[in-house]
């Protein structure tokens, strides 16, 4: 990322070691991931160490250091989530994304992942296109979704 747009971003919480995460979440959304170039001229302008900032990059789910898509669709996993028939809807995603989990489409249009809890465990399973949620999936549903919402635009 451009570090005219970091020191803009670190400037604007007035460069507050306490504004770490906020910092973090908006160079992610700026740039889709935390590479490590912007990790380390982050913290130098916060004066902390890299492994600080690196450790809170990596450590929490939410922020992500691999580019992601301009969709991201994440899967519940959690227990309950799982017991209800999770892992179909991951291998149907999987198989018509040709993706892993971890991955991001040829064109960074989606990517995809797996997640330990979308905090809805009574109507799961469930899965996310950023912020929308839906519920109660089974494979035939989320490949219903995931067609009406990009075709064949893979």
């Amino acid at each position: 990322m451009d570090r005219e747009k970091i020191r803009k971003i670190v400037s604007k919480h007035r460069h507050e070691k306490a504004a770490i995460f906020a910092i973090l979440h908006e160079l992610q959304e700026e740039d889709k991931q935390l590479d490590m170039d912007s990790l380390k001229y982050t913290a130098q302008l916060l004066k902390v160490s890299f492994a600080n900032v690196y450790g809170l990059a990596t450590f929490y789910s939410a922020f992500s250091t691999s580019k992601k898509g301009e969709t991201e669709i994440r899967v519940c996993d959690g227990i309950s989530c799982h017991m209800k028939g999770s892992g179909e809807v991951t291998e149907a995603l999987k198989s018509f994304l040709k993706l892993q989990i971890g991955e991001t489409t040829w064109n960074e249009k989606y990517s995809l992942e797996e997640v330990h809890c979308l905090g809805l465990c009574s109507i799961g399973p469930n899965a996310s296109f950023n912020t929308k949620v839906y519920p109660r999936l089974n494979k035939e549903h989320i490949l219903n979704i995931i067609k009406e919402k990009i075709g064949d635009s893979k």
